[in-house]
């Protein structure tokens, strides 16, 4: 694992929207990774623990939540940020009802805020949940 807090997976089935977010990351000093799907992105993570993910709600393939979860078993430590256009899901208001989502980042979001909750989130400032919009 890279030392400093300064690894981050984005997880997005949009190529844009993943080559947006490597660029901005990458100029405020983050080594960062991208993947496609979950399936890329756990493989991945096995490689190398990031210390955060940002990751897609809906992608073909393993969705998000499912990913969540076995990130989760495979890497605990690592900070899970779901990214998404769609928050009145059911399933989603179930997953931060159960805990199992903490961060969450409705789409389209300012790259800006985005950076500063990573920021946060990495220099281990004491946030219990957040969402942006």
């Amino acid at each position: 694992m890279l030392g400093n807090n300064r690894y981050i997976l984005v997880v997005d089935d949009n190529c844009g929207i993943r080559r947006l977010m490597c660029e901005f990351l990458t100029q405020e000093g983050y080594y960062v990774k991208e993947a496609s799907d979950g399936l890329t992105a756990l493989g991945l993570v096995m490689e190398e623990k990031p210390n955060l993910v940002l990751l897609d709600l809906r992608m073909p393939g393993l969705g998000g939540l499912q990913t969540a979860d076995r990130l989760r078993d495979l890497v605990p430590e690592t900070i899970v940020v779901i990214m998404s256009a769609y928050f009145d899901a059911q399933d989603l208001q179930k997953a931060v009802k159960e805990g199992k989502i903490k961060h969450f980042v409705i789409k389209p979001f300012e790259l800006t805020e985005l950076g500063v909750l990573i920021k946060d989130l990495l220099n281990n400032v004491n946030i219990n949940q957040s969402i942006i919009s």
